[in-house]
Parts: C-alpha cells; sequence; structure tokens
C-alpha cells in the first residue's frame, strides 16, 4: 500500500512540473471573422487596404497565427472555403495579404489543394 502512494505522488508532481502540451489548431470561424474586417474590399474590390488599417491589421493577425505551429494547412483550407463562399470577388480574398505587405507562409489560389510543402 505504501509503495502504490508514493508511486501515485510521483505520478501526481511529474504532471505538475511536466511543460504543457500545446496544440496548433485554428478555426475557420476565426479566419472568417478576420477576412470581415476586409468585407468592403472583398465584395467591391476597393479601397486598397493600406497597412495600419483594420483590415491589414486583421490580415497580421491571420499572418502570425498561420505562421505558428502547424497552422498554415488549415489556415490554408480556411481561406479557400471563404474563396468559395466569395465567389466572384475570390481574387479579392487572395491579394490581401500582399497589399497589406504581410505574407501568410503560402499563396492563396482558388485551385490549390493546401498539400504543398510549406
Amino acid at each position: 500500500m505504501g509503495s502504490f502512494k508514493v508511486l501515485r505522488m510521483f505520478g501526481i508532481l511529474m504532471l505538475l512540473f511536466s511543460p504543457p502540451l500545446v496544440f496548433a489548431y485554428i478555426e475557420c470561424t476565426t479566419v472568417a471573422q478576420l477576412f470581415s474586417s476586409c468585407s468592403i474590399f472583398i465584395r467591391y474590390g476597393t479601397p486598397d487596404p493600406i497597412p495600419g488599417s483594420p483590415c491589414c491589421d486583421a490580415m497580421s493577425g491571420l499572418s502570425i497565427i498561420s505562421n505558428s505551429g502547424n497552422n498554415k494547412q488549415p489556415v490554408c483550407r480556411c481561406v479557400l472555403g471563404l474563396i468559395e463562399n466569395y465567389g466572384p470577388n475570390s481574387t479579392a480574398i487572395g491579394v490581401l495579404p500582399g497589399l497589406c505587405g504581410i505574407s501568410l507562409g503560402f499563396t492563396i489560389l482558388p485551385n490549390s489543394d493546401c498539400i504543398m510543402p510549406f
């Protein structure tokens, strides 16, 4: 009985002092919400977003998310989903990061499969 308590206490201490596990996970609702800051440009193609604008600030946030952990592929898939939803204005989505002077770590193309090496 005594050795079981020691073993259990050792297990608890290991859990308390071990580094936390961090999983990279992004939901498409987050990506869509960030792109919603650019909805006027996406719908009408004007005015071009400029660095420091709410749209470019959102793209900067998306860049941070995309370039951290293993998020590039999930973010890419979410962006492709947005392209399907916006249809004819999908080219606006593809040029947004460049207009804001940032990189998502992948190129936004309507026919991309997001399986390319990042």
